[in-house]
């Protein structure tokens, strides 16, 4: 239904007296503000593609023929993209000041021209440097454009290439990686990164659990990029830095996103669910089990690095403190999964079980998989009943996906009589009915 018969057909409700005044009022206001973001996000992406497109067109007509013009025409002419863009966000920054799309489109714009044009003096003059030096120049003229027009969809081009530090040294020996070499590079990404995180954090609504799309989209991209950093830089400790990142992600989340309808609009809490998703179950099995918690060995103490040594006990640290942080929200009444504050306690747990196998030969190995599979399982079951009382028809897929996940894994790969694992899975099921009993009349009534 087109917008303006249905905000036509809410005020003849209104005259009728059948919607009140104060909700017809309401509800306009939402419509008004959903179309206009819509419409307002249709023309900063239609104007960032124009952008795209338009310097790949410019690129294309200079570089054109490109050897066969005098040295110095040539570098005269590679400083035209640049002229041509900074015109623009000129007139984006002193013009139209209040207009995002004007200042999303004129700033990506002036990036791409940018880089085209240090390509091009590089080339023409035939200047010493290699592809890290280019983006290290490039991604420095960029860092000013976060904070001139407070630009945010820069980040979507600027992060991947700062991501060039991040590339790790692996020797592979039969398609399997047989050494992994942290670069010793990776400073230069956290000192490009960290722009990035000031632009985000001064772009967020401090007054409201609630943000908007450029909130969204900045969340999204640091909270992909930074695990996989983490994973790149640090030597030691993962298992306790994903604990930390995890619960650092999910506090941050809820307190900067927990009031976004959507759950697609909670960025952080979005990827702390798909990790719990993941990463449990593999845990789970016996190879993933004793590769991850390989690398975490005490055994290896005595040959470490301070460096080494650094990375592990700061992992464990922030794991600590954000857990610490996460409690006494919970205890002050904050609305915090109480299955996601226990995952630095069900991992502690695990890493016992794991130091009796592998050091003491005491196996208990089946007691951490009994507690991590049910775990889970409770873990499902609470976000479908959360959702079903929050409504969210997302969340409940959510859990029932990974209840059946976690029991399709199981039915197969369980060492147990039959008998037992037939009343189990029939127990199961039956919780699973019952959980539909409860919530039918929620839906169909």
């Amino acid at each position: 239904m087109n917008t303006n018969v249905l905000l036509n057909h809410l005020d003849s409700l209104e005259l009728k007296g059948i919607l009140p005044k104060v909700a017809n009022q309401k509800i306009q206001e939402f419509l008004d503000y959903s179309t206009k973001s819509t419409g307002r996000l249709f023309l900063i992406m239609s104007g960032m593609l124009g952008a795209i497109f338009a310097s790949a067109g410019i690129f294309a007509l200079i570089s054109h023929n490109w050897d066969d013009f005098p040295k110095h025409f040539k570098g005269a002419l590679s400083i035209v993209p640049s002229l041509v863009a900074l015109y623009f966000y000129y007139v984006a920054l002193f013009k139209h000041s209040k207009s995002v799309v004007w200042s999303e489109a004129a700033s990506l714009f002036l990036m791409l021209m940018i880089g085209a044009s240090i390509a091009l003096v590089a080339q023409t003059y035939q200047m010493n440097g290699d592809f890290r030096n280019f983006i290290k120049l490039w991604l420095v003229l960029t860092i000013p454009l976060f904070y001139l027009s407070r630009a945010s969809g820069i980040a979507l081009f600027y992060i991947p290439l700062s991501c060039v530090f991040l590339e790790p040294s692996i020797n592979w020996s039969w398609f399997v990686p047989s050494s992994f070499d942290v670069n010793s590079s990776n400073y230069l990404f956290w000192l490009f990164f960290i722009p990035v995180l000031i632009h985000f954090y001064l772009v967020l609504n401090k007054t409201s659990r609630k943000q908007g799309f450029r909130a969204i989209f900045l969340g999204y991209l640091i909270s992909i990029t930074l695990p996989v950093a983490i994973f790149l830089t640090v030597q030691t400790g993962y298992i306790w830095w994903s604990i930390g990142i995890m619960m650092t992600f999910y506090l941050f989340g809820k307190h900067f996103f927990g009031e976004n309808i959507s759950h697609l609009g909670r960025p952080f809490q979005t990827w702390v669910l798909w990790a719990l998703y993941i990463v449990p179950i593999y845990f789970t099995h016996d190879f993933f089990f004793d590769m991850i918690f390989k690398y975490e060995g005490i055994r290896d103490f005595d040959v470490w690095t301070a460096k080494q040594f650094f990375h592990y006990f700061t992992g464990i640290i922030l794991m600590i403190t954000m857990t610490i942080i996460g409690l006494l929200q919970k205890r002050k009444g904050a609305e915090l999964n109480r299955y996601v504050l226990f995952i630095p306690f069900l991992f502690v747990f695990l890493y016992f079980i794991y130091c009796l196998n592998e050091y003491l030969h005491f196996n208990m190995r089946w007691l951490g998989f009994f507690v991590l599979n049910f775990y889970i399982l409770g873990f499902a079951i609470n976000a479908m009943i959360h959702g079903n009382k929050s409504k969210s028809i997302l969340y409940m897929f959510y859990g029932l996906f990974l209840a059946a996940n976690l029991l399709a894994v199981r039915y197969f790969d369980m060492d147990i009589s039959f008998w037992f694992k037939g009343i189990l899975f029939i127990g199961v099921g039956c919780l699973f009915f019952l959980i539909n009993y409860l919530s039918t009349d929620e839906f169909e009534n």
